[in-house]
């Protein structure tokens, strides 16, 4: 079984030689590495052929911003039966790609795997424990939790793009929705990619002995993670709610706009009750917030209705 590890980076030449230095250290080396480069982008270019002769690499370059062409272009040009998705501010652990390979080879019917990723901010990791990872409900609350899981390896609905992989043969022509918006990280590809398989009937599991290291790095348009930005908020919004839409039952997609619009707390939904609960506390930026939760919803909706199909999550395939 081969491993293709991919790895798309745009200016953020440090990160990528630690990324590319830990890759080297694997217990099990991968047969190819691909990074995926803006044709623009000398710096992330030149730090791959410093690695020409200690991994193998393989340079691809793409046009245009965002997560979605790269992370499109690694899968359509990976030759491994496995490829693995990690960002390049993330640190493999040196077993990391071992476990990988060692999963997909117990277990065929496996389509995609995903493991915990330590996050560490200011030199400072981040705490906590989970026995829940991963979890899509049917009226549409998301639990992640991926950088807290514990215990065994267990069947889950949803992977985290910085430490994901896959089996190519299940994957087939699956690639990440181009409706997705976004001009840097495209918050929630990595749900709507695992919601895709699991649309179709495929398992995916997460396995917290599976490890990176993640140092979140600085992102290249306005989503700056911490301060509030409406435009990013919305494109956040509308990711989320088109990626659930796409795929809840009816009563699903009826109770996540209820929701949405009215209640808007969870998720990271700001609907009315949300505004004015936090009106008095913070003035004007709840409004604020509001509105762009309610134009991301809006415009996630009118998406989801000029889509031709709706695939419907069924939760009773593991």
């Amino acid at each position: 079984m081969t491993h293709t590890v991919a790895i798309p980076s745009y200016r953020r030449p440090d990160l990528l030689r630690r990324v590319l230095e830990g890759l080297m250290i694997q217990e099990r080396p991968a047969e190819e590495v691909i990074i995926v480069a803006r044709i623009e982008d000398e710096d992330t270019q030149r730090v791959v052929q410093e690695f020409q002769s200690k991994l193998p690499v393989n340079l691809q370059l793409v046009e245009g911003p965002g997560m979605i062409i790269p992370v499109n272009r690694a899968l359509d040009t990976a030759t491994g039966d496995i490829v693995s998705l990690i960002d390049d501010d993330a640190v493999p652990n040196p077993d990391w790609a071992r476990r990988i390979i060692e999963v997909f080879e117990a277990e065929p019917d496996l389509a995609g795997l995903g493991g915990k990723d330590h996050i560490c901010v200011d030199g400072e990791w981040w705490n906590g424990q989970s026995q829940v990872v991963g979890i899509v409900h049917w009226y549409g609350l998301v639990v992640g939790n991926h950088h807290l899981g514990i215990g065994p390896r267990r069947n889950v609905d949803i992977l985290k793009g910085v430490n994901m992989s896959f089996r190519m043969s299940a994957l087939g022509t699956c690639r990440m929705d181009t409706r997705l918006r976004g001009s840097g990280a495209v918050v929630c590809c990595d749900l709507k990619l695992s919601l895709d398989l699991r649309a179709q009937g495929k398992r995916l599991a997460y396995d917290p002995a599976i490890v990176v290291f993640h140092y979140p790095g600085p992102r290249s348009d306005d989503d700056m993670r911490v301060d509030f930005e409406p435009s990013a908020y919305e494109r956040r919004m509308f990711n989320l709610t088109l990626a659930l839409l796409d795929y809840l039952s009816p009563p699903g997609r009826i109770l996540l706009l209820l929701y949405a619009f009215s209640i808007g707390i969870k998720n990271g939904y700001c609907g009315a009750l949300k505004t004015l609960l936090y009106w008095p506390r913070l003035g004007y930026l709840p409004w604020r917030r509001g509105l762009a939760s309610a134009r991301g919803v809006y415009a996630a909706w009118k998406a989801y209705r000029a889509s031709t199909t709706a695939p419907t999550l069924d939760e009773g395939t593991f």
